[in-house]
């Protein structure tokens, strides 16, 4: 038996859950419990496939949280920037902003 494929899947928005972090003096990398990432006091959600990181992006010295968006149906992919407005112990994001190239939004293909 057989099914036809589309090509297209459900676009349904995840939530950013990501295991705990606490920046230690080495270059070992502690994890902690699992929790649900927030800014603004409400949970983040990604549309699409959702891939977190944490990086120095903005040459602050803290972690922000650099998440790609899109993908999964969606027809184009952006990458979405939460600058860490914590601290590097208790890291706390309250927004986020596209990464940029020229100006504009910088715009990735949808298909994976």
């Amino acid at each position: 038996m057989s099914t036809a494929r589309t090509g297209h899947f459900a676009a349904i928005p995840l939530s950013l859950v990501v295991l705990a972090f606490s920046p230690p003096a080495t270059a070992d990398l502690v994890l902690g419990p699992e929790g649900r990432v927030q800014a603004g006091g409400l949970d983040i959600d990604v549309p699409g496939y959702s891939v977190p990181s944490f990086v120095v992006w903005d040459g602050d010295a803290l972690r922000d949280l650099i998440v790609g968006e899109g993908g999964g149906g969606y027809p184009e992919g952006k990458v979405r920037v939460y600058p860490n407005v914590g601290t590097a112990a208790a890291p706390e994001f309250s927004g986020y902003s596209y990464v940029q190239s020229v100006g504009s939004d910088l715009i990735l293909p949808g298909s994976g």
